[in-house]
């Protein structure tokens, strides 16, 4: 095995987090570096990680709750404080077991935001953080999660900011509305990702609307993330929202 920085310079592009592909090469690189990329973004995400629990001051006691992307189960590991029955899903099986270990309680499982592993109607809360920015059809997710939730559900949701993948093209001439792959840089080049560019139109939709109700949206910047020269602006986004009756 390599360096510790080499481990994290591997690229996110190719994660199939959204599709019901079989796992890949890619997916087993990600194993390999799971906990040590736990561990890198708890420490260094605590600006957005403090923002995206103060949207999740909702009541959670006897609440069901899925969290998509689940990672190692950070996340859930605090929502079950606060009395919520625990469900999560992720790509990486190591994440899995790991979440699972820290929440052995919860149900945890392989899956893909385009195809969710629960039946309709199953959840009272959908929460999500640094993973719906990897799809290529936001709405693809929106329409699952609508399956999923109860009536009057709440969905919460932290995502890569549109200007930060903007920003993130890195060239003169760059046009925010063309999709392609853009990488960013965290944690003084201990991680690169690479995801498809979105507009915010992407993510306040037409079928987002359809769905749901907007309840809030805040923005704001991560210390561990990349400032191209130098320059401050929004590195993620929150949404919370209210699945219509």
């Amino acid at each position: 095995m390599s360096n510790f920085n080499d481990l994290f310079c591997i690229s996110m592009a190719f994660l199939p987090l959204f599709n019901t592909t079989n796992e890949t090469t890619a997916d087993n690189q990600y194993n390999t570096i799971a906990k040590k990329y736990s561990e890198l973004v708890v420490e260094n995400n605590q600006d957005s990680i403090t923002a995206y629990f103060r949207c999740l001051d909702i009541p959670m006691n006897g609440k069901s709750v899925l969290d998509l992307g689940c990672g190692d189960g950070y996340d859930l590991s605090r929502i079950k404080l606060k009395g919520a029955l625990i469900c999560g899903i992720d790509s990486s099986q190591e994440m899995i077991e790991i979440a699972q270990q820290k929440n052995p309680e919860g149900n945890i499982k392989i899956g893909y935001f385009d195809n969710i592993p629960f039946a309709d109607h199953s959840f009272d809360v959908v929460i999500s953080k640094w993973s719906f920015q990897q799809s290529m059809d936001i709405d693809s997710i929106y329409r699952e999660i609508a399956r999923v939730i109860k009536a009057n559900g709440q969905l919460v949701y932290l995502s890569a900011h549109p200007i930060r993948q903007f920003i993130d093209k890195k060239r003169t001439g760059k046009d925010y509305f063309k999709k392609e792959i853009v990488e960013a840089v965290f944690f003084d080049g201990q991680l690169r990702e690479k995801s498809p560019s979105h507009t915010m139109n992407e993510y306040l939709s037409p079928t987002f609307f359809k769905f749901f109700i907007l309840e809030s949206y805040e923005e704001g910047n991560d210390r561990g993330a990349e400032k191209v020269d130098g320059d401050i602006y929004p590195s993620y986004f929150i949404i919370k929202a209210r699945r219509l009756p």
